[in-house]
């Protein structure tokens, strides 16, 4: 089996040590890492040419892409997609630059898939973690048929999608700015398609991001998505209970 890493970054100096930090320490690493930049100006770059010079030597190939601007198209799905697009693992994981794996991560979800062959993705319990490193909560991945219309169920850094599934669903909506992962999962569950689980938590997220900067257009790309996929009222009632929550 061929696990293949992608993260995205974007002036990350302050995080993406962390985040490469936990992946050397996995006790099972990665075949392939690829990063997709987009045009840091800080010292990412030459962060991610330490970790080339660092790993390269051990056998896992490293590759760092300028990303590719398309005419309407939202930065961070388009950068999933371009990263997708370059890997050739059997499954593929995403780690954002201010995110970090446990050191199990990578041994578990194969664990998980040896065990479940015929699964086409895994999801693993994130732990939330606040700009000062106390955790906040645990996630855990939720039923799908239950809880989509009103959030995301599983943490898109705890997700590792087989390539054939990719292939099956397609990559993620460029239209969406923020919520494109929740999009992919909502196509995940309709397409019948079957998901295994970890069963403790093996990624570690900062709160923060894109999402809680702009959450007007999160809870409408949200509301949006599940319209689309056939949860309108659901979808209703989710918006105004975030809206009045703040969230």
């Amino acid at each position: 089996m061929k696990i293949s890493l992608i993260t995205i970054c974007w002036n990350s100096e302050r995080t993406l040590p962390r985040s490469l930090k936990s992946v050397l320490e996995q006790t099972r690493r990665p075949d392939e890492y690829v990063f997709v930049d987009g045009g840091s100006t800080d010292r990412t770059l030459e962060i991610l040419e330490e970790f080339k010079a660092k790993t390269e030597p051990s056998g896992m190939a490293v590759r760092i892409l300028s990303q590719e601007r398309h005419e309407n198209a939202a930065g961070i799905p388009d950068a999933w997609n371009q990263g997708i697009s370059e890997v050739t693992g059997d499954v593929i994981g995403m780690l954002n630059s201010d995110d970090w794996y446990e050191s199990t991560a990578l041994e578990s979800v194969e664990t998980v898939l040896d065990a479940h062959p015929k699964c086409d993705a895994v999801s693993c319990p994130t732990r939330f973690v606040n700009e000062y490193g106390r955790e906040e909560k645990v996630f855990y991945p939720k039923c799908l048929c239950v809880f989509l219309p009103f959030m995301m169920p599983l943490p898109h850094p705890g997700l590792f999608v087989k390539r054939t599934t990719y292939d099956a669903i397609g990559k993620y909506d460029v239209e969406y700015k923020i919520s494109a992962d929740y999009d992919w999962v909502w196509r995940f569950y309709r397409s019948g398609l079957k998901l295994a689980y970890v069963k403790d938590p093996q990624v570690n997220m900062e709160l923060g991001g894109l999402a809680n900067s702009n959450r007007d257009l999160a809870r409408n790309e949200t509301l949006k998505i599940a319209s689309r996929h056939g949860a309108k009222r659901l979808a209703r009632m989710a918006w105004l209970l975030r809206k009045i929550t703040g969230r």
